[in-house]
């Protein structure tokens, strides 16, 4: 399993290829910075995407029911399998932010571990995240809101800024209910 810093840097690499540099980055872009073409299909209501991969053609097939946040993660997602070289062809992926696979949120199948590592990492960008945190830190001192506006500037949901500013060690994990 790669490290959290080799999958940063292979993210920061591939946002540089696209052109991406600054937030919001559009995965979509990406993706076709990486050849792969994106597609909208109606899915059943726990499948967010999948990857089809042969030869060197790939594509991204993502759900026409999920929202424009779910789906730009679902395709950094995807683009995370072929960025960092992982062995198949065929990549389904079920809903893995607010409802888990449980592979994934086992720690079981390191590939999607990896992959949602990935998409955290292209959509917000570690420096990026920490120096907007610190602007918004002088004026904004709860935390509800600054994740929602964290999130915004980001354009993702505020579960998974949440969630990245967690695991980038920025806030502290949530009270236990």
């Amino acid at each position: 399993m790669k490290s959290r810093a080799e999958v940063e840097d292979a993210a920061n690499s591939l946002r540089a290829l696209a052109g991406e540099l600054t937030a919001p980055i559009d995965p979509f872009r990406v993706a076709h910075a990486l050849g792969a073409r994106v597609v909208v299909k109606n899915f059943s209501d726990d499948l967010s995407g999948l990857l089809v991969r042969k030869g060197d053609a790939a594509t991204i097939a993502i759900s026409a029911s999920d929202g424009p946040l779910r789906q730009r993660f679902t395709v950094a997602h995807e683009c995370g399998h072929l960025k960092l070289g992982h062995v198949g062809e065929v990549f389904i992926d079920k809903q893995v932010i607010n409802r888990r696979d449980g592979n994934s949120s086992l720690a079981i199948d390191e590939q999607e571990i990896e992959a949602n590592q990935f998409a955290a990492s292209l959509l917000m960008p570690r420096d990026q995240v920490v120096a907007y945190l610190d602007q918004l830190v002088q004026v904004h001192k709860q935390r509800g809101v600054l994740i929602e506006l964290v999130a915004n500037k980001f354009r993702v949901s505020k579960p998974a800024m949440e969630f990245r500013l967690v695991n980038l060690g920025l806030i502290a994990s949530p009270p236990e209910d």
